[in-house]
């Protein structure tokens, strides 16, 4: 490993108590992930059965990612001046008992209770979620601020992880033993984390770097246009990696798979994109890959990707297949990670450039900004994919959603055209003062004067 490396920059700074809360976090965050992948596989078929529509099941498995991000700035703004410590901690007691309270949903009567008490459930397992995501996110960024992209292709790992698992718990455990066996199992784990982080977590008050003559706030971060087009990333890379999921299932009945073997399909795409994203962290924070034109590529390969997923109808030539849906979902897993973690670091880079300190206020506010992002993208995903899918099929549904996916390279590119056209007239200039400075260093007896 290179000396320099940001792995082994963390690994010995001596740092290894937040070392080990960043471990505990990380395994909190996974199971978090899992309770919130765990019903694609078997809740779609149950909820069927019990009168709901495909909009409405659309509706059920994204309504929490809307809550999360219309709350996660304010906790954000909220832990700025408080320790994200309480916030991580109630978060995930609060989705440990809504996961075991959906166990139980199944015994509801049909048609309207039954969708009335999926939607409160999943309401407040967001506000659980929101709070649980946005700490981490604020500790994580405090405590290794030199080492964002590391820590946030670590996360995103543990996201993954987390889409990979819930999905593969949730069908196996569904098919052994009933609907509420995966809820108990999970909804058991997390009270467990909760109880592990209540001991090990360290209630610390981070210092706050004050700047009177700046306003850390939302609205300052939203002044970036760099801060906007990194959220626009997350927001499209998520709904290209949850648009498929509530329709998925149903796609793959055609092939006559069993829930164990459509549950397994499910893990390809988070498994490898787990797997890849701290490989990307790490180019990014070594600075051997440029933010902007990784991103941009990233979210072109996953739109054209998303085509193959039906395929798309004006693909005469290719035709479902089993292993043509394995190659699709490997594809999509690879020009994923970059996307988010180049997302994220545009984020960061947009924060600094106002003038944002690598303190709690910066931590919380952008941690905020990132959660809120991956949720609007996970709410807008699987909502996207249900109403496309029963207004037009699943076939045009994927087609069009590539439109969404390449919003962003669209609507910025004259932004990052002026943005690298001047940071190369800025860099030739600085070439030129630095030749300029060397033949007058040349020279001992000439005092320099900077004008």
């Amino acid at each position: 490993m290179p000396q320099g490396s940001p792995v082994k920059q963390i690994f010995t700074s001596g740092r290894w108590k937040l070392i080990f809360t960043f471990g505990v976090m990380a395994v909190s965050n996974l199971f978090a992930w899992c309770c919130l992948s765990l019903l694609p596989p078997f809740f779609p078929l149950e909820a069927q059965k019990k009168g709901a529509s495909w909009t409405i099941i659309g509706l059920i498995s994204s309504c929490s990612e809307l809550v999360i991000f219309l709350v996660s700035p304010l906790f954000g703004r909220l832990m700025s001046a408080s320790c994200p410590r309480y916030f991580y901690i109630s978060g995930l007691c609060i989705v440990g008992i809504c996961i075991l309270l959906f166990g139980w949903i199944n015994h509801a009567p049909d048609g309207l209770p039954f969708i009335a008490i999926c939607f409160a459930v999943r309401v407040l397992e967001a506000l659980g979620t929101a709070s649980l995501l946005t700490a981490s996110f604020a500790i994580a960024t405090i405590n290794f601020p030199d080492n964002v992209g590391t820590i946030y292709g670590i996360l995103e790992t543990v996201t993954g992880c987390g889409f990979m698992l819930g999905p593969a718990i949730g069908g196996g455990l569904y098919q052994l033993g009933g609907y509420s066996l995966p809820f108990c199992v999970l909804g058991g784990c997390a009270f467990a984390c909760g109880a592990v982080s209540l001991a090990l977590v360290p209630s610390q008050k981070y210092e706050v770097t004050e700047d009177k003559g700046k306003c850390l706030s939302i609205m300052t971060l939203l002044r970036s246009p760099l801060v906007w087009f990194g959220g626009f990333g997350i927001e499209s890379a998520l709904i290209c990696f949850t648009v498929w999921n509530p329709v998925f299932a149903d796609h793959l009945t055609q092939f006559k798979l069993s829930h164990g073997v459509i549950a397994l399909i499910f893990i390809i795409c988070p498994a490898i994109y787990s797997i890849t994203t701290p490989f990307w962290g790490l180019l990014l924070d070594k600075k051997q890959v440029p933010v902007i034109p990784l991103m941009m590529a990233g979210l072109t390969c996953s739109g054209i990707t998303l085509l193959f997923f039906g395929p798309a109808p004006f693909i005469p030539t290719v035709t479902p297949s089993f292993w043509l849906t394995i190659t699709t979902q490997a594809c999509l897993a690879l020009s994923l990670g970059p996307v988010i973690v180049s997302s994220m670091k545009c984020i960061v880079i947009g924060a600094r450039e106002l003038g944002f300190k690598d303190d709690r206020k910066q931590a919380s506010i952008v941690s905020g900004i990132v959660c809120s992002a991956t949720s609007l993208g996970t709410f807008c995903g699987p909502l996207l994919g249900g109403v496309l899918t029963e207004y037009f099929g699943y076939k045009y549904a994927m087609a069009l959603s590539t439109i969404w996916i390449m919003a962003p390279v669209i609507c910025f590119s004259p932004y990052l055209c002026i943005r690298g056209w001047k940071g190369r007239s800025t860099t030739t200039a600085k070439e030129e003062c630095e030749d300029v400075d060397d033949g007058r260093d040349a020279q001992p007896h000439i005092e320099l004067t900077t004008i």
